[in-house]
């Protein structure tokens, strides 16, 4: 039967007062999940009516309640167009309670795609309005899911104020929310250290939580999460399993991910590192298939961890560059976003609950993007230099990068709001230096005035300052990834006193973008260059020498200079492995490849192009230059004895194939076909020659 007719009598009300739209309120609240298809039903001839006759309020609620039903699909387009399109119809006939809950739709949904900044506005929204007509039921739950925003983006101790803030309001809590709260306040206290504060918030969420439902699912999680924290390793299992089970019966997809993420934690840390990996692998489909795109971005970011740790670089690598193109998707969609009309009011009021949410949290959520999904330390000196001084005084900005291998440091600094890069460096053990206090103890420092306070913090070596251009006030903090220091940051002023512990802060939020971002700036130099060279011959690997002949085919065919190709094969490298085995002839092929280095020209490049087979690249040397290269190459193999162990040593030859471009090439592999053409003619006679279009055989030694 068609909804339409069904509620006909509940529609015809609407006509005679609106507020009659409380009926379809609470059927929403009944069955928005429990059932889908009929309550979409529902609200889409809900919304046909209010449109034929002009209810707009009515209007309003419906897409409002079909935003919900979206976001439960996880089809976040659709949802965010009805949650705005609520918001404008509620906005334009000043229903400023529609507003407030068409604001909460939308910090929800921003929250959930990884869109923290958008959130946070909107949320904003909705609080300004909530106080000024005094809803405190809807500033409770705007409060509640700011905080739950906050968590995302991993700001514990802010979250953590602005749920114990709700004290504040004096005013009584539904269930849900106290369940709600206290089971923020339990992931908050997992976060940063205080497991057994936790589980006692989780015990008093299992005596009140006596409907199934979606906190039941994060229950089980969180107390996993803490039976880790405390080394309850079975104990921390069973809850997730629980968390999975549960999820995935009642069809909470989202919540199962979650529960899947912890498992696969838990499984690499008790060595199950594989295991581990396959539940990470199905959890990036399944948050790809349903667009979950900040479980993504975590899945993408562990699987590069864990793979990086197992030595395994080219998956490591993968997986970084797929997290940060999520990264960069999130940053892009935001930037889109921000462009459309909001009407946000921005006034600043003087509460501090307020000034908590509004604590320049735009400014440090676009800074820290771009910090983020930067690989390169001077970017990233630069991107935050031209954006700190919007939020702390600055007049010089520095970094320093910390190799715990060295002893000494150098810290990068900007002055003004410049790209120039002055270098000073310091050592770690100099006790003169505040870098080397800060990164010895881990320690943050506020400096009013550098004259009077330094000998808090190193030695009476410190050097006094005449010059009124001297930095005075200084504030530094440690970069901190895991536990592990990986640098120092410092903002300085020629004035006294000029900074304080919100500074502080606010320098410690950037170190904290800065720190993961130097962390993956590293890895990603680390495993590039692995993946780039063999680890066996110290060659390029196949893929770079070929994506390399391109770059100088192009510019041999541009400029019509001479250019030639060498291929290079280990006659009879079989026999050595067959007689000796892989470890000889491994020592063997790494012997050989050093005397090859010692042979090419320093304008050369070479590669491995298959196992024992090499392909070397002569640019500006013409046939002839090549086969002396090719020559001299094999001369110097075919001279020598490897020993390669006390009892073996070998004899090897070399076969050479030579091929110079010419102007009708179509591609570098057409020419690296041909040169593979002439080392097989090599290679099918007597070996150890080269073989070129010049001459079809050179006089062996």
């Amino acid at each position: 039967m068609n909804s339409k007719f069904k509620y006909e009598n509940e529609l015809n009300k609407l006509i005679e007062c609106e507020e009659n739209f409380a009926f379809f309120i609470n059927l929403a609240k009944e069955s928005v999940r429990t059932a889908p298809e009929a309550f979409k039903e529902v609200f889409d001839n809900v919304l046909e009516f209010a449109k034929a006759n002009n209810l707009n309020i009515s209007k309003g609620w419906s897409y409002y309640y079909l935003g919900w039903y979206f976001f439960d699909l996880s089809k976040y387009d659709e949802a965010i167009e009805n949650f705005l399109l609520s918001h404008d119809v509620f906005d334009t006939h000043e229903c400023k309670k529609g507003v407030i809950y068409s604001c909460n739709g939308l910090t929800n949904i921003y929250c959930q795609i990884g869109q923290f900044m958008l959130a946070n506005e909107w949320g904003l929204k909705g609080i300004y309005l909530a106080e000024e007509i005094g809803e405190k039921e809807e500033l409770v739950i705007l409060l509640i899911n700011i905080g739950i925003n906050y968590i995302q983006m991993k700001d514990y101790y802010k979250s953590k104020e602005i749920l114990n803030s709700i004290k504040m309001l004096n005013h009584e809590l539904t269930k849900r929310q106290i369940v709600a709260c206290k089971l923020c306040l339990a992931e908050i206290e997992i976060n940063i250290g205080n497991p057994a504060i936790a589980l006692v918030y989780l015990d008093e969420v299992s005596k009140m939580d006596d409907e199934l439902t979606v906190d039941t699912s994060d229950a089980f999680k969180l107390k996993g999460m803490a039976y880790v924290k405390i080394n309850e390793y079975e104990m921390a299992k069973k809850e997730f399993v629980k968390s999975y089970d549960f999820s995935n019966l009642q069809g909470y997809t989202y919540e199962k991910c979650c529960a899947l993420i912890e498992w696969a934690k838990l499984s690499y840390l008790i060595k199950r590192q594989h295991e581990a990996i396959n539940v990470l692998k199905e959890v990036a489909d399944i948050a790809k298939s349903s667009k979950f795109i900040i479980i993504l971005k975590d899945t993408f970011h562990l699987l590069y961890e864990m793979y990086k740790e197992l030595g395994n670089h080219k998956k490591s690598l993968r997986y970084l560059e797929e997290y940060i193109s999520i990264d960069d998707q999130i940053y892009d969609y935001e930037q889109n976003q921000l462009m459309a009309k909001m009407n946000i009011n921005h006034t600043k009021r003087e509460a501090n609950l307020y000034k908590l949410l509004y604590d320049k949290t735009e400014l440090l959520s676009s800074i820290g993007q771009k910090i983020i999904s930067n690989l390169d330390l001077n970017s990233i000196i630069n991107i935050i230099n031209k954006e700190i001084y919007k939020l702390i005084k600055t007049d010089i900005f520095g970094i320093a990068v910390y190799d715990t291998t060295m002893e000494e440091v150098a810290f990068n600094f900007v002055r003004g709001n410049s790209d120039l890069i002055e270098t000073i460096p310091f050592n770690i053990n100099d006790e003169s230096s505040f870098g080397a206090y800060c990164l010895k103890n881990k320690a943050d420092i506020i400096i009013g005035d550098v004259e009077q306070e330094y000998s808090k913090y190193v030695s009476s070596d410190y050097v006094n300052h005449n010059d009124s251009k001297f930095e005075k006030s200084r504030i530094y903090t440690t970069l901190i990834i895991k536990g592990r220091v990986v640098g120092v940051m410092t903002a300085q002023s020629y004035m006294e006193n000029t900074y304080d512990t919100n500074d502080l802060n606010t320098l410690k939020i950037i170190a904290n973008y800065s720190a993961i971002a130097i962390d993956n700036a590293m890895s990603y130099k680390k495993i590039e260059d692995i993946a780039t060279y063999d680890n066996m011959t110290g060659f390029l690997t196949r893929f770079e020498i070929i994506r390399l002949g391109e770059i100088i085919y192009e510019k041999h065919r541009n400029k019509h200079n001479s250019f030639c190709v060498i291929m290079i094969d280990i006659d009879n490298f079989k026999s050595i492995n067959d007689s000796y085995g892989h470890v000889y002839g491994d020592r063997a092929l790494n012997k050989v490849t050093s005397s090859i280095s010692q042979c090419i020209r320093t304008t050369d490049y070479i590669g491995r192009y298959g196992g024992d087979e090499f392909l070397l690249i002569c640019p500006g040397a013409d046939q002839k230059e090549a086969i002396e290269v090719a020559e001299r190459i094999r001369n110097t193999i075919c001279n020598n004895s490897y020993v390669i162990d006390d009892e073996v040593t070998v004899n090897i030859t070399l076969s050479l194939g030579v091929y110079e471009f010419g102007k009708n090439d179509m591609s570098f592999i057409d020419g690296v076909k041909m040169a593979d053409k002439y080392l097989y003619n090599a290679k099918k006679g007597s070996k150890n020659k080269v073989v070129s279009k010049l001459k079809s055989k050179h006089t062996k030694n």
